[in-house]
């Protein structure tokens, strides 16, 4: 039970922080209004799946699955579209709190 919630507490706040850090990269003119709210709506649908993540619904898992995928493609495309190539220093971090959260979820929902 204490996997679930922690899981469900990690995942909605590392939604929270995509959301906010799209909104906050809009107003700083660092990305357009379109791809900031791609990547912010990736962040909420992140953050819905966390509250249904400590109930061990499976589809919850699904979608923050998606919802990650989705949202690295975008930064992706976007430091693409800004600078003309692709830094993977940049996402390394990124990549590994992903994983650490994918993981943590997982085992919540499937293992425990």
């Amino acid at each position: 039970m204490l996997t679930l919630i922690l899981a469900g507490f990690v995942t909605l706040i590392y939604g929270a922080v995509i959301a906010f850090g799209a909104i906050k990269a809009m107003r700083q003119e660092k990305l357009s209004s379109g791809s900031a709210a791609a990547i912010g709506f990736t962040g909420l649908v992140i953050m819905l799946s966390a509250l249904f993540i400590p109930f061990k619904i499976q589809p919850a898992f699904y979608a923050l699955l998606v919802g990650i995928i989705t949202m690295h493609a975008l930064t992706i495309a976007n430091e693409k579209g800004a600078h003309g190539e692709f830094n993977p220093k940049n996402h390394i971090v990124q990549i590994i709190i992903s994983l650490a959260v994918v993981g943590l979820t997982f085992v919540g929902v499937f293992l425990s």
